[in-house]
């Protein structure tokens, strides 16, 4: 079974790079997801509040949907993702290959690290079929975010630059 695993993961990465070699678009529509954040920030200053209560897989599928949602605006992205004001440039080429080869991402268990820091298993899928794989995630300002190494994971497979 982790043959097949490594396989679909291969497979993955080989589209997302075929499909980065053809070029991006830039899609400048708004997508509906620009503004589905969890309501539970705090504060600016007083992350206590929102440190005490477990993240959910519902909170951290949000965000995961507009990372992955093509139709998502770079701003969406970026709001979503840790450090997205500095990978603006990527997520438009991101969104570019999501528009030729459609990612989805199902988040499952999460696992806290600590108080601002959670793992959670997520089923990455594409046309041509899907792979678990372990997305970390940071609380931001009280916000729950994509951590920074797994988005550049995810850009690497797609041999997209991380900066």
């Amino acid at each position: 079974m982790t043959i097949r695993t490594l396989a679909t993961v291969a497979a993955t990465a080989a589209a997302l790079a075929a499909l980065t070699a053809c070029g991006s678009s830039s899609d400048d529509s708004a997508g509906d997801g620009a503004t589905t954040e969890s309501a539970t920030a705090s504060a600016p200053g007083t992350t206590s509040a929102a440190a005490a209560a477990p993240v959910t897989a519902d909170v951290l599928q949000q965000q995961v949907t507009i990372f992955f949602d093509p139709a998502a605006t770079v701003d969406a992205k970026a709001a979503v993702v840790e450090n997205g004001t500095e990978r603006t440039a990527v997520l438009e080429q991101f969104n570019g290959v999501l528009a030729g080869y459609p990612l989805t991402g199902t988040v499952g268990a999460v696992t806290a690290v600590d108080d601002d820091t959670v793992t959670a298993s997520t089923e990455v899928a594409g046309p041509h079929g899907g792979a678990p794989m372990p997305l970390t995630f940071e609380q931001v300002d009280g916000q729950w975010v994509i951590a920074d190494d797994s988005v550049c994971s995810i850009f690497e497979m797609g041999h997209l630059p991380c900066t």
